[in-house]
Parts: structure tokens; sequence; C-alpha cells
């Protein structure tokens, strides 16, 4: 897990090599243990901050030319199937190591782009063709790593891990936000897939690799969620499933815990995450697992005893902390620090608080990331399958006009039911599911038409025959939700302190396969996870099985209202927050005041408006 930052000119000059060795200083936390650059001081220039994980020698330094002498790598990941791959390899190169990253660079010096077939991973790099003068830029399938870019007026190609190295080259960037990209994270708190907050910044898709060549720029796609349809999987029975999916789990874990580096897990005491230190610790020795744990004061979100029934259960340690609402505080600077582009979820905070503590004792943890999308573990999707299987019933109670009346009456979640209710579709009402804006003001002046609602609409689109309705919105939560947001809080919240994150739900194999299961096999209308659960009866209590889902956050709800008043009000009222940012303050004020009378629910909104104000601030 690193970070790159490169250069190449179509025409044109190189900045100077201090000013850009400068800017890639930014990211030292990404990867602190050493440093890298070169040039051939016309075309193109690269930086690397390395964290080494595998293959610590000088032999895994970046940036690395292949074994052929015409191609120039720079990666940020981990290829966990490279053993694999070098063994196909092997008799054709001389080797200098044992990284994944010349395995990677020497099968792309056999292969080119059908390497990327070959790939299982978390990464983005960037490989130059030092004799055809391209450059070609790659990000996985899923989107764990971040992979920005920026186009000088074609004159020159910048990409980097993340947006605020090409910003410290071009200062005057920083001043002109992008309306559409704040459009859209006002209602759903984070930016989407191809674009930052920056108009001139662009991020590259999750399964889609970049060339530039002869001064043209061309973006294709090597994967993608809408080519697995599962209406087309022969059904079998459950067990089949169930059993299919223990064997590539544990398969994955495997990989997944192949190091040079300590490895631990983070448990939240949730189903995913402890089935996955369940599995492993059917692999490793139980004295030599790393397991940790974050708790709250706030009994309504803290699941510590949860973990540490999960332990006890296993016969492992639990290494515990407890997040206290200061302690969210103290990290904000180091947040607005690390996350250079506004973010609202509030669960960043507890995974940077157990990230810095992990990283202790470990330099790599295994995450239970992906479990929800992929198995149905939210319940907005027994919500939608309520809808429609029920529609009837709905049809009469919009034709009494019940909906209206809910949306009158003083109560947070009556009010949500009743908008729920009135939308015409199903992928417009899972829009608003989705949404953190709701149905409150919008506090955004600006009017783009790049809604949350459109982008799912696109993205819906493109399904081809896939006319089940809970398998497009599971699509619709990887492709959006899981990309854009919760994978970019994981892989910001853990490098912020140089800790690297994995997620065996997330192997090539298990999405593939995941994809093409039948819906009915995931959720039904009392039950989700069906095929997750079945497995984890043979590891672990009753209790983990039958929990209500907690999400990983602090209980921010209740903090706007007592701890963190104050500091929210100092936002609000200071108009310099609001410079170069079109906000209506009147309304934002009437939002932080309805959240506080109680009448309603505000605070996933709240939170995303005074998360770009601190930014601003900074």
């Amino acid at each position: 897990m690193c970070s790159i930052f490169g250069q190449v000119v179509s025409s044109g000059n190189l900045v100077s090599k201090e000013k850009f060795v400068s800017a890639s200083n930014i990211l030292t936390h990404r990867g602190p243990d050493k440093k890298g650059y070169l040039s051939d001081k016309s075309s193109f220039q690269f930086a690397f901050n390395r964290l080494s994980i595998i293959d610590l020698n000088s032999s895994g330094d970046q940036p690395m030319e292949s074994g052929c002498g015409r191609y120039i790598g720079i990666f940020n990941g981990e290829i966990y199937n490279h053993k694999n791959i070098y063994e196909e390899i092997k008799n054709f190169f001389d080797w200098k190591g044992t990284s994944d990253t010349e395995i990677l660079i020497n099968a792309w010096s056999l292969w080119k782009k059908k390497t990327l077939e070959k790939l299982d991973g978390m990464f983005s790099f960037a490989i130059w063709d030092k004799k055809e003068k391209i450059i070609t830029l790659v990000r996985d399938r899923i989107g764990e790593k971040p992979l920005y870019y920026y186009v000088d007026n074609l004159n020159s190609l910048y990409f980097c891990s993340r947006p605020s190295p090409i910003v410290n080259i071009f200062p005057e960037i920083k001043n002109k936000l992008s309306e559409d990209s704040l459009t859209f994270y006002f209602e759903s708190g984070y930016f989407p897939r191809n674009r930052s907050v920056y108009q001139k910044i662009k991020k590259l898709e999750p399964g889609c690799y970049l060339e530039l060549k002869d001064n043209k720029i061309n973006i294709e796609k090597y994967w993608s969620l809408n080519d697995f349809d599962s209406s087309k999987k022969k059904i079998k029975s459950l067990d089949f499933y169930v059993d299919e999916f223990e064997n590539l789990l544990q398969e994955s874990i495997n990989e997944r815990l192949i190091s040079d580096k300590p490895v631990g897990f983070l448990l939240s005491g949730g189903l995913d995450s402890s089935l996955i230190v369940a599995l492993a610790s059917k692999i490793l020795k139980k004295d030599n697992i790393n397991v940790f744990n974050l708790g709250f004061e706030n009994s309504i979100y803290d699941e510590s005893k949860d973990a540490e029934l999960v332990t006890n259960h296993l016969g492992i340690d639990l290494i515990q902390n407890k997040l206290h609402p200061k302690d969210l505080l103290d990290l904000m600077d180091i947040f607005f620090k690390k996350f250079d582009e506004p973010f609202a979820d509030p669960a960043c905070f507890p995974l940077m608080a157990i990230a810095k503590f992990a990283k202790t004792k470990v330099d790599v943890v295994l995450t239970g990331d992906g479990g929800d999308e992929l198995f149905g573990g939210y319940h907005y999707y027994n919500l939608m399958n309520y809808y429609n299987k029920f529609n009837f019933l709905i049809f009469v109670i919009k034709s009494i006009k019940i909906t209206q009346l809910l949306k009158k009456i003083n109560n947070h979640k009556l009010n949500l039911l009743g908008n729920f209710l009135n939308f015409e579709d199903d992928i417009s009402r899972y829009a608003f599911i989705r949404s953190s804006k709701k149905d409150f003001h919008n506090v955004y002046k600006e009017k783009t038409n790049f809604t949350l609602n459109q982008a799912y609409h696109e993205s819906v689109s493109n399904l081809k025959n896939d006319e089940n309705i809970l398998s497009k919105i599971m699509k619709l939560d990887i492709k959006h939700t899981l990309n854009d947001n919760y994978l970019q809080k994981t892989d910001l919240s853990s490098m912020a302190f140089s800790l690297e994150s994995r997620a065996p739900f997330l192997s090539k194999k298990i999405i593939e396969w995941a994809l093409k299961v039948p819906t009915d096999y995931k959720v039904s209308l009392f039950q989700k996870k069906k095929i997750l659960k079945k497995l984890a009866k043979k590891y672990l209590p009753q209790k983990i099985l039958n929990k209500k889902k907690q999400g990983f956050e602090p209980p921010i709800k209740y903090w706007l209202k007592d701890e963190l008043k104050d500091w929210s009000l100092g936002l609000i009222k200071n108009k310099k927050n609001y410079i170069n940012l079109n906000l209506d303050q009147d309304k934002i004020f009437e939002i932080f005041n309805l959240h506080l009378s109680g009448k309603r629910d505000c605070h996933p909104y709240l939170w995303t408006i005074l998360m770009i104000l601190k930014f601003n601030e900074k």
C-alpha cells in the first residue's frame, strides 16, 4: 500500500523535480518506509512513497522497470494471486525479488492489457511504454484503491493516489469547485466515481483503464458489474451455495494473510468481520491472532460486548479501546489533512481511531467490507422487497391518500415512509432511501441535473437484462455506496496511519460468483444474508447471527445535541466558511435547530453540511 504520483508530457516541459517531489511528499503517510523517483527528463516523471508489506528489500522499490527494459511501472495496492501469475511467467525473466510489482510489470510486458483479466487484488497503477510513448492508468474492479488525474490543456497528464499533490502544483484548481460534484455530494455525502470536488480533477472509474497515446486520451472498461446476471444462474440448494462460498472465502482469507509484516483483524462484532475472524482462526495459531475492537460509551452504538462474545467463543484474545466525543474532535486535524476532499460518513472517525490503535501492533488488517452489498445485509433490501411483494396494498394506501397524512404527522420515520411510498418508480424510491438529504431543504443554491437519482437511473439503464429489482439495487450499492463511499472511507482512514486494509469478501472470484447467485438465496421477506448466516452457524454464537445490524459509526445524532453542539454552531455561524460555496446559511440554521428540537433526525444531512464547512474553513 503506497502512493503514486506521475506526470507525462505530450508537449511542453516537466515541472521541476524539486516541486514535483515536494508535492508527492504530501502523501508520505501512505508510504512512510521509502521514497522513489524516476524520470527521463523529457517525457515522464514518477514519484513514489512506499509502505513495505511484501518483499521488504530494495528489490521491491519503485518506480520499477520490467525485465525487458521497455516498461516502467508504479503501483499502489496488492495483487493477491501474484504467486500464481509468477508460476506462469517465471521462466521468461531473471528475477530481482519477490514483489507483486515486479510480477505485474513483467506480466504486462508479455500480455499487455490481457494481464488485467488475470489480476485479483486491490490496485491503481501506471505503466509507461518507453518505446511507444504510451501511458496506461488502471484501477481495480471495485475501487478499493483511488486514482485521480488532471489534464493540463493536453500538454501534460498528471495522476495521483489523491488530489492534493496535483492541487499543490496547480493551486488555482481549488478556486473552482465542481457544481455537479457538490450537488451530488449534498445528496449522498460523497463524490461520484468519476469526479472530484474540483472541476478539473477527475477520478478513473473502477474497472477501467485510461490510455494516453498521440496526445489523445481513451478510457475503456475492462470489467463491469453489468456482465453478471443472477437470473441466468441455474438454481440449486442453499446448502450448495453455502458450501461453495465457504471454499471461496477460505481461499480469499488465505491469500490476504500473505505478508512480510504483522497482520491483524478489525472486529466490529457484526456478522461479516466475525465470520472472517472465525475462519482465519482455523488457519492461524490462535496465539498469533491480533483482533482489534473499538467501542462507544453510548450502548445503542456499542458492539464491544458482541466482539467479546465472538472472541471468547473462538478462544482468542481481543484488544479493545473506546472512542469518546473528545477523541473525535482530537482526530479532526488529522482528518482534514489526510481526507483531502469533503467526506461525510462519520464512521471514518472510529475507523481512524481503530487504525491508529491497530498500527501499534500490526501493519495489515483484514476487514468485512463488501459483505452487505454482495450478500444482502441492509434493511433497505427488505423494505424494497416488502414494497414489491405487497404493491397492491401500497396502491390502495396511496389511493386513499394515507401517504399525505404520513408526511404531516410529527414523526421522523413516518414522514420518511410517506415520501418513500410517493415515488413512482423503484429506482427513484431507492435513491431517496440512500440519500442523506432525504426531504430536507436544499441548502446548496446551485441547480445542476447531476443528482443521486440521475446517477442511479444511468447505472440501471446499463444493466442488460437484469429485471430483478433486488439484484439491481444491490448492484447500485456496489457501484455507488461501496465503491465511492465505504471503500474510500476504509482506504483513507487506514492509510492516515500507514495501515494496509484488505477485504476478503472482495476477491475477484467471490464478487463474480456472488453476482450470479439468485437474490432469493440472499434476501427474503424476513431474512437477510441467508448464505452468510447459514455458514456462520458453523462458527459463531447464535446471538451474532440474530443481532440487529449496526453501522460502525459514533453516536453523532446525540453528540450534535450535546458535546458537538458548540463546535457545530461555530462552523455554521462563521461566514468565512461560506466563501466560494453558494450555501444558504439560514436554511442550514433551520436544519440544525430542527435536529436540536428532536422533531426530526437530521444528523446525516447536517453532518454532510458541517464537513464541507470545515473543509472550506481549512
